[in-house]
């Protein structure tokens, strides 16, 4: 394990096993550790000394700010002499420590396998007593440790601390936080071939960005790279994986989760990215009917609250991070695949991005050395196989050192001024902007200041602005699709009671005809209303043959309270109710409310929702 922390007295493994052999700190005397192995004294004449293991160094006991969870932090180097560091929760060791012993063996620890030495692991794991002590944490990502703050990865601890931090969980998961190469060399084969193209800039930046939600207090949130097939989607989280990390086998792809995953799955991998940045691919492989519900999970950073073995509850499980993703499709296509409505929150939450850049290159404007898109994809993925990781834990060096100098707060201070300043910027044509445009570009902010981060600190290779203005023209083309700064409650009110109307308004919709549309002479041919196609089933209303404002004759909807619920089904029914009256689509009773007293023919009088006939026509209708 890599140590950069400052003033902690960090026990090495070669110091461990010289204590032992010196002081016998392993238990009461009955076990022994030297060069050959652990060993458990016999006592008896006559008898020989039962081999438990190869040499293991215990470095300290561990425990967290609540002096709970308390555990063993061992150290054992394996056959080729590699150094492996571990913390092990106590409560593993009430059965026969099979899980301990099996971690063990998977590093490379020789133990012995007759039921003697078994037992004897068993005996010398429970009486195991250090004077060195070790604060565990049971995730990645920031932690306030005896009044300072640290960043703690899988096989490295950043910041300052008075004492060694450890990850220490149940059941450990790969540590994808893999290193490969150096920063300048990744800078020359990856970061520079980033500079110009705007999807890249923005995988690459919200890598970086990942540790910056703590420290600015945001919400977390991500990217959906969103686009047809062989655009380039995955590269871009290749490039983004090459810079948090990657296993020997995969290189920066090696960082790259799937959606396609169980609920469960999801949240113990957003766990284990926690204040960094998750990379997920291919969206349409999760499954539409979770679509929404995970879009909010990985946002919120909570799990689902379950209940233990006794039936209490466990302690729900909580991360925050910025994701990236990828797919053919997006959140909404997903949630119209289950029959779902896209809320307004979700797609502030989960925003899916164009993944062609418009530029005839796919997901690049620039080819820099290579003559077609698909050579710059292939190398960019060869050089993420060969470089990754140090960006990361250089960019974690550099931003732990600064807080170090100038403090917590100021760097608080000084990241919460740029992103808004940043975000300013972006909004400053659309002063109306809704609350929920503002939310997303204040996103798009905080991925900027990563990319300005690693660029000061001279990761990136990119010019000062670069961040900003690529960055910028995702931001623009996401506002484009969307389609207005608005609120998106306002827009989905209006289009779902035009698609309802649409849809149904010739099978659920009544006719009501007036006698004295009847009576007029024939020589006006569209007073009389088309000839009737179905017999109206499942009633939702009436549509009433009228003159309409420009002098043409059409229908109105007249809507009951049951048909226009199910219309604006999913919605704030209130609100929507009050959007349609405000862009005029929806006339209001003679006594101000919503629904106004009508009598279809054959009918009392009842109270119906008067939809004017210019909702099927423009966005723009006729709200003036």
């Amino acid at each position: 394990m890599k140590d950069a922390i400052d003033g902690a007295n960090v026990v090495t493994f070669a110091e461990s096993l010289e204590r032992a052999k010196a002081k016998r700190e392993n238990g009461d005397g009955r076990f022994y550790t030297n060069e050959r192995g652990l060993f458990r004294r016999a006592f008896e004449d006559g008898k020989s000394d039962t081999f438990i293991s190869s040499p293991i160094a215990v470095l300290a006991e561990t425990r967290d700010g609540e002096s709970s969870s308390w555990g063993v932090l061992l150290s054992w180097k394996d056959r080729d002499g590699k150094e492996h560091v571990e913390a092990f929760g106590r409560e593993a060791a009430t059965g026969d420590c099979a899980a301990i012993r099996s971690r063990l063996a998977a590093g490379g620890v020789r133990l012995a396998a007759g039921t003697a030495g078994r037992n004897a692991f068993g005996e010398w794991f429970a009486s195991i007593v250090s004077d060195e002590r070790a604060r565990c944490v049971e995730r990645i990502g920031w932690h306030e440790v005896g009044g300072g703050i640290v960043f703690v990865l899988p096989g490295a601890t950043f910041g300052a601390a008075q004492e060694r931090v450890v990850l220490q969980r149940e059941s450990p998961e790969p540590d994808l936080f893999g290193m490969s190469g150096t920063v300048e060399e990744w800078r020359d084969a990856i970061g520079s071939i980033c500079a110009g193209n705007s999807r890249l800039v923005l995988a690459a930046s919200a890598a970086f960005a990942g540790p910056l939600l703590g420290l600015i207090g945001e919400d977390g949130g991500g990217f959906n790279l969103v686009g047809a097939s062989r655009l380039g989607k995955s590269t871009a989280l290749h490039v983004a994986g090459s810079i948090l990390g990657g296993t020997l086998a995969l290189g920066g792809g090696g960082y790259v989760r799937s959606w396609r995953s169980t609920g469960n799955a999801l949240e113990s991998i957003a766990l284990s990215s926690c204040d960094a940045t998750l990379l997920l691919d291919e969206l349409g492989q999760l499954d539409p009917r979770e679509a929404g519900d995970t879009a909010y999970m990985l946002s919120n950073g909570a799990g689902k609250a379950r209940a233990n073995r006794t039936g209490g509850a466990r302690a729900i499980a909580r991360w925050r991070l910025l994701f990236l993703s990828t797919g053919e499709k997006g959140l909404a296509d997903l949630n119209a695949e289950a029959g779902r409505v896209t809320k307004a929150g979700q797609e502030a939450r989960f925003v899916d991005v164009p993944a062609d850049a418009g530029a005839g290159y796919g997901l690049f404007e620039r080819l820099h050395h290579v003559d077609a898109p698909g050579d710059l994809a292939e190398y960019l993925r060869e050089q993420a196989s060969r470089f990754y990781g140090a960006p990361f834990q250089q960019f974690l060096t550099e931003l732990v050192a600064w807080i170090g100098r100038d403090g917590q707060r100021a760097v608080r201070d000084e990241l919460r001024e740029r992103v808004a300043a940043i975000t300013a910027d972006y909004l400053r044509n659309w002063a109306d902007a809704s609350g929920q445009v503002r939310s997303v570009a204040r996103r798009f902010a905080v991925v900027v200041v990563g990319g300005e981060l690693a660029t000061r600190w001279g990761i990136t290779g990119w010019d000062d602005d670069t961040a900003r203005e690529l960055v910028r023209l995702c931001f623009q083309d996401w506002l484009r699709q969307r389609g207005t700064v608005g609120r998106r409650e306002d827009e989905q009110a209006v289009a779902q009671l035009r698609d309802f109307l649409a849809r149904h308004g010739e099978g659920r919709f009544e006719r009501w005809v007036d006698p004295k549309a009847a009576d007029v002479p024939q020589s006006e041919e569209t007073a009389m209303p088309p000839g009737e196609r179905f017999k109206t089933q499942n009633r939702a209303g009436w549509k009433r043959w009228v003159k309409l404002d420009d002098g043409s004759w059409g229908w109105q909807f007249l809507l009951t309270s049951e048909g226009m619920g199910e219309a604006l089904n999913g919605l704030n029914k209130i609100a929507a109710r009050k959007v349609l009256r405000d862009r005029g689509f929806l006339v209001p009773g003679k006594d101000g409310k919503s629904a106004g007293a009508h009598q279809p023919p054959g009918f009392r009088t009842i109270r119906l929702y008067e939809v004017k006939a210019s909702i099927m026509g423009s966005d723009a209708g006729d709200g003036d």
